[in-house]
């Protein structure tokens, strides 16, 4: 078929970026800043706590 039809297992999905094992810490709190799951003060926070 053409690239909008056939099935699925034509199209893989990659696993989101949380699931990676190089991920470090402070890339995983950049992204949970990005999603709005902490807020600016808590991304500076626990970057500082990361950091020592």
């Amino acid at each position: 078929m053409g690239c909008c039809g056939g099935s699925s297992s034509q199209h893989k999905k990659h696993p989101p970026v949380e699931s990676s094992n190089n991920v470090t810490p402070l890339e995983l709190l950049k992204i949970r800043l990005a999603k709005g799951e902490v807020t600016f003060e808590e991304y500076e926070k626990t970057k500082a706590a990361l950091a020592n």
